[in-house]
């Protein structure tokens, strides 16, 4: 997946949850723990669906390589303690938008398409005596289609000189 596929999908995910563009962050970033209500992307799990399918791209000597690959993506939802926002409602709103046409058509011109989802986790956490944290986790299985073009080069001439030990002589010229 590109840097400006990652984005657009990180772009999306703060629209629907409705939280600012920098409280929508990357899983191991070097930053201050963020204190107000923010979500995590974390993307593991790279794998080939199926096997790279090769086409003619037009050109001599050029082949296009289409891969056919998905990932999973992990959405983390960490409320601000003390507020009555509900990390597990979130993320389902979050799935429930996911499948707009709107946000379907948007993810697909940036060939994201989102194939399925587990269900959400509550991982909610008690941070002092009193107050809990709700917390919720979500994979979500993507697929993406990079393509690539390969210079295999091509042959421009061939020039066969030979005999057959028969009548039958060979000479064969191609361009």
């Amino acid at each position: 997946m590109t840097q400006e596929q990652k984005k657009i999908l990180h772009d999306v995910i703060a629209e629907i949850l409705g939280l600012p563009k920098n409280r929508v962050i990357y899983a191991y970033q070097n930053a201050p723990q963020i204190t107000d209500t923010f979500a995590l992307m974390r993307f593991y799990a790279y794998r080939e669906e199926v096997p790279t399918e090769i086409i003619s791209s037009g050109e001599p000597g050029i082949e296009k390589l289409i891969a056919h690959n998905n990932l999973t993506l992990e959405i983390q939802i960490f409320t601000k303690i003390g507020t009555d926002l509900d990390a597990c409602v979130m993320l389902n709103n979050l799935l429930n938008c996911l499948d707009k046409h709107t946000m379907m058509s948007q993810l697909d011109n940036a060939g994201i398409v989102i194939v399925q989802h587990e269900p959400i986790q509550d991982i909610s956490e008690l941070v002092d005596e009193t107050s809990f944290q709700t917390r919720a986790s979500v994979d979500i299985t993507i697929r993406f289609t990079p393509t690539y073009l390969d210079d295999v080069g091509y042959i421009a001439n061939v020039k066969i000189d030979g005999n057959t030990g028969k009548d039958l002589k060979i000479n064969i010229e191609t361009e």
